[in-house]
């Protein structure tokens, strides 16, 4: 659920920096892997080759939606680009079950249902807004697939791997993907400069390293199926961040979805805690 706090401030910085989305994507995916391999090797790990290939699949799927998702930020609201982002555990649960053998509750089932009508109303006033575009609204799409498709093979890798050692593995797979399409796509790469490097590590630090290594720890604690629903979450965290810092716009069905959401993450997040807690109490 922090993870989640951290991940809204991502469209926020992305919009701040105003570099061109392969720019955004190559800095991004570099630096947050300089970041995260000092960290490994400062604790006395090291790249290692089965590593890499554990994590290539999710490295993979991760270039590729960072690249899509700077690109939906950069044409549409930061609202509409989220939401969009909200549907991933629908894909989710049609593929957990298979892969790692979970299975939702009636009651969790409801509370998803119940959360994606809250981001259905929640869309329909942001579709109102001034700001909103069909290409936007495709790459986010595309990032939608690519971090679902991330997302599990997260969850599996982190049946191997520790966060760290991932994490480091899957960022240096995912720089190698976009450095090629970042170099031939001509935007000019070496064209950062003052406040630029300012929101680049910011971005980098807090929602790139600091959010993907909490939801990355929590991987093996946390069902995927429960853990995807608390990220639907984030839409709302973004829209009011948006509101606040970017002056983006928030009309009276966009605040009662993201009351709905809210109210449907915090159901399905307190649950299984409860439950575990009650297991551990003596008999």
């Amino acid at each position: 659920m922090v993870a989640v706090v951290v991940w809204g401030f991502g469209p926020i910085l992305i919009k701040k920096t105003g570099l061109p989305n392969l720019v955004l994507a190559f800095w991004r995916l570099w630096l947050g892997f300089a970041v995260v391999a000092l960290v490994h090797v400062v604790g006395g790990g090291r790249i290692r080759v089965h590593a890499l290939r554990q994590s290539a699949i999710g490295g993979v799927f991760f270039g590729i939606n960072v690249a899509l998702f700077t690109a939906a930020v950069q044409r549409t609201s930061v609202a509409e680009v989220t939401l969009v982002s909200s549907f991933q555990p629908v894909l989710v649960l049609l593929v957990a079950g298979p892969m790692f053998g979970e299975r939702a509750g009636r009651r969790e089932i409801l509370l998803i249902a119940a959360s994606l009508v809250g981001v259905a109303v929640f869309e329909a006033g942001a579709m109102r807004g001034p700001v909103w575009s069909l290409s936007g609204y495709l790459f986010a799409v595309g990032a939608l697939l690519t971090f679902t498709g991330y997302y599990l093979a997260s969850k599996r890798a982190r049946e191997h791997l520790d966060a760290i050692e991932y994490m480091t593995s899957a960022l240096f797979v995912s720089a190698l993907v976009v450095t090629p399409v970042a170099l031939l796509s001509g935007q000019p790469l070496g064209d950062l400069h003052g406040q630029t490097w300012v929101w680049l590590a910011l971005f980098v630090l807090f929602p790139g390293a600091l959010g993907h290594l909490l939801v990355n720890w929590a991987h093996r604690f946390v069902d995927v199926t429960i853990s995807s629903v608390i990220v639907v979450g984030l839409p709302v965290v973004a829209a009011l961040l948006a509101w606040v810092l970017l002056d983006e716009t928030l009309g009276p069905l966009e605040l009662i979805g993201g009351i709905a959401v809210i109210a449907c993450v915090a159901a399905i997040a307190v649950r299984p805690t409860l439950a575990g807690a009650a297991e551990d109490l003596p008999l």
